[in-house]
């Protein structure tokens, strides 16, 4: 068994019976369709995306938390509104924060600004109106407290204020709870029973683990199962992933890329170069093919797409030693010479970035191009498979078994569908 410095163990959850997977340099995981590959490749990529990104789940919870507080607030600023319309170039939106704690911050100190306007007004205009009562009910319904106005204001900021003290507390002791609740929610199961991930062999994910480590093997993970999600108004009931994917490949390329492999994919790969431009008018993701014509990348074919992901990560420096990129069956959408390309570019890309990658195929030229040019470019050490075989007496559920740099078990898996193309041909011979 190879060294590893992220391990994988899931038992008994979907359809794996069992898995032992250690992830360092190119990983391949080859089975049938439905042995379980797309669930190991999404419990690698939540857990690690969340666990580097956990400020956002901090966040998250903050925000239900504070939602209808949030309400409260709208409708006593729309009450200041009527009856103080200068409010001291103060806005306010019951929109809440999705990025940084810092924005936390900026809310509280609206929070606080509308409370005291809007205790400073009562105490000026004595107000006894409908609107006024109406507020009333609503803070006491809110709040679930029976009591004046005025102490209720200051229950509301002392609420606001418990909320973002809770969650500079999380954001610091990175409670397990919050990752747990995220991996559950998504997966609809609880997951610390079947799953555990470890780092540097301090768990990551693990059933009543107390407290989330900060990464540093794997700092950043993306996730590619199809390049059609390039440019993609992503809603919100489709993967996370897919908007996620298309934040990154919407960054600016950076100083210090490695120009010699980018012009490789353009010169002998793409024939051109994929860019992004966030011009109103005539921005988008684009392919500039050599001849200088230009074609909105959307409309080119999948191929294509998949090579220009690739280059637009590479110039934007998010591959690097740090980076884990899980990959689902790339080859559904290459032609049997870009599965052998796109192979070589993901060993070269480990080679000379230390780009980790998790890739699950079940095509016999992508498992073969990853062996033999890992062993051409002399990084066959850092190249593990696995094969996925239903396990014993277990209908529909899998097994994944570690072969090293041995790919004959893969191969014979893949014959099974020879064997059952001879059947069916000789049946009734």
């Amino acid at each position: 068994m190879m060294n590893s410095l992220i391990d994988l163990s899931v038992k008994d959850f979907r359809a794996i019976h069992a898995a032992e997977i250690k992830i360092d340099g190119i990983t391949v995981v080859s089975g049938i369709n439905g042995c379980g590959k797309s669930t190991l490749s999404k419990l690698l990529y939540y857990a690690l995306h969340h666990a580097n990104q956990y400020e956002m789940l901090v966040l998250e919870e903050a925000n239900r938390r504070l939602r209808p507080y949030a309400d409260v607030l709208e409708q006593m600023y729309a009450l200041l509104s009527v009856h103080r319309p200068a409010l001291n170039n103060l806005s306010f939106s019951k929109d809440l924060p999705v990025s940084g704690m810092d924005a936390l911050q900026t809310f509280e100190t609206k929070a606080k600004s509308i409370c005291d306007l809007f205790l400073k007004m009562m105490r000026q205009m004595a107000l006894r109106s409908v609107q006024f009562e109406r507020l009333h009910k609503i803070m006491k319904d809110t709040l679930n407290e029976d009591k004046p106005v005025p102490e209720l204001v200051d229950l509301l900021v002392a609420r606001i204020t418990a909320c973002l003290s809770d969650a500079e507390s999380q954001a610091l002791r990175r409670p397990y709870r919050l990752l747990k609740g995220s991996l559950d929610r998504i997966f609809n199961a609880d997951v610390s029973k079947h799953v555990v991930l470890s780092e540097y062999g301090d768990p990551v994910v693990e059933n009543a683990l107390p407290n989330v480590p900060l990464l540093h093997y794997v700092k950043k993970v993306a996730y590619i199962d199809t390049p059609m999600v390039i440019g993609m108004d992503v809603s919100p009931r489709q993967p996370s992933y897919w908007q996620e994917l298309n934040d990154l490949l919407k960054q600016p390329p950076q100083p210090g890329y490695k120009h010699i492999l980018n012009d490789w994919i353009s010169r002998e790969i793409l024939q051109g170069e994929a860019a992004y431009s966030d011009d109103l008018l005539a921005g988008g993701f684009k392919y500039k093919r050599l001849d200088g014509t230009e074609f909105d990348l959307l409309e080119c074919a999948t191929g294509i797409k998949s090579f220009s992901l690739l280059q637009l990560l590479l110039r934007n420096l998010f591959l690097d030693e740090k980076t884990l990129l899980i990959i689902d069956e790339p080859e559904a959408h290459l032609h049997p010479q870009w599965i052998v390309e796109y192979a070589r570019l993901l060993v070269l890309l480990h080679k000379a970035l230390g780009v980790k990658f998790f890739v699950a195929s079940h095509s016999t030229d992508m498992v073969s191009a990853l062996r033999y040019i890992s062993e051409k470019e002399g990084v066959l050490d850092k190249v593990a498979f696995y094969v996925a075989s239903e396990a014993a007496g277990l209908a529909n559920r899998f097994s994944y078994e570690y072969l090293g740099q041995d790919i004959e078990q893969i191969f014979n898996s893949f014959n099974k569908s020879y064997e059952q193309l001879d059947a069916y041909v000789n049946a009734g011979k």
